[in-house]
């Protein structure tokens, strides 16, 4: 399989497709990480050598265990690619570090790839993921943590060797300069939901001015959620057109839209043949006029809002992407 690859900053190959591992939590979406531990074995065995994770996501072990099985066998170490992300109960400085040691214990590994703060906000500290109050609001961190003290924290990181490069995710345009204009390591990668439906072009021209590489989640816009947020980009049928032209599936053609316009992507699937489909995009290009088509169905239509602390100053949503 054909793997094309985005250059970091550091000068690091971040292949242009990686399986994704979340979003949720076991008890709530997933009872059972037994899923996605096959799945990543899978993915490595169709020739998948970026993987995307968290520590939310509850399934850094289910990951870690599958990695080791095929790290030394199927694959070497130096050529996958890992991405894992600091949670927002996890901003405070004292907690970088063992939230970063924790991750790559879980996976078994002794270093990150990428390491991603997964979102400006920061949440009251400890182990609880998603710390609600009686209202389900988030518990926020008091007093306030700014992300660019949680950035200095991550920056160490990398100079103690424990991570390659470091990013953000889920950042609008004006906290992404933040974090270029003021870290002394600057950020090779901005993690932001995009689909044809939220085309997020003003953030993608800011990141290539800056040398920063966007990495889509939800690039098909979560298909097994869609009756709750009826965002089908890959039901559109201007996407159903240009894909019965290739003869290729909707979703093919909303993965190859992104990866030409140089934006990594992490689907996530569970399901071997849609693993596979998802890889198969690298065997055919869209026309100029078809990927303005696609571009052109942007609604800014976002699925993932943490809507549970919307009223935080640094929410992301209000600013541009």
């Amino acid at each position: 399989m054909a793997r094309p690859s985005a250059t970091l900053r550091t000068g690091a190959q971040m292949p242009l497709l990686g399986l994704g591992t979340g979003p949720g939590s076991v008890g709530s979406w997933q009872t059972s990480t037994e899923p996605m531990y096959e799945a990543v074995k899978v993915a490595i065995d169709t020739g998948y050598r970026h993987i995307d994770t968290a520590e939310s996501y509850a399934d850094e072990k289910a990951v870690g265990q599958a990695l080791q099985e095929k790290i030394g066998s199927a694959v070497e170490r130096k050529d996958i690619f890992i991405t894992s992300k600091l949670w927002n109960t996890r901003h405070h400085p004292d907690d970088v570090l063992p939230a970063c040691q924790r991750s790559l214990s879980d996976l078994g590994l002794d270093y990150l790839d990428l390491y991603l703060m997964h979102f400006p906000v920061a949440w009251t500290r400890g182990d609880v993921i998603y710390p609600k109050d009686d209202n389900g609001r988030a518990i926020l961190c008091t007093p306030d943590v700014p992300f660019m003290d949680t950035w200095k924290a991550m920056e160490k990181l990398v100079d103690a060797g424990l991570v390659k490069a470091i990013g953000v995710s889920n950042f609008n345009i004006s906290q992404m300069e933040e974090v270029l204009t003021n870290g002394r390591i600057k950020p090779a990668v901005n993690q932001v939901e995009s689909h044809p439906y939220l085309v997020c072009s003003k953030l993608l021209k800011c990141a290539a001015d800056n040398d920063v590489v966007i990495t889509a989640f939800s690039p098909l816009g979560r298909p097994g959620e869609a009756g709750l947020h009826g965002v089908t980009p890959f039901k559109d049928p201007k996407v159903i057109s240009i894909a019965e032209k290739h003869n290729k599936t909707p979703a093919q053609v909303c993965l190859r839209w992104q990866v030409q316009r140089g934006v990594v992507i992490v689907p996530k699937s569970v399901t071997p043949a849609r693993i596979l489909e998802n890889s198969q995009i690298f065997d055919f290009e869209l026309s100029a006029e078809e990927m303005e088509t696609i571009s052109g169905l942007n609604k800014d239509a976002r699925i993932v809002k943490f809507g549970m602390c919307d009223d935080h100053p640094q929410w992301p949503f209000n600013g541009a992407f």
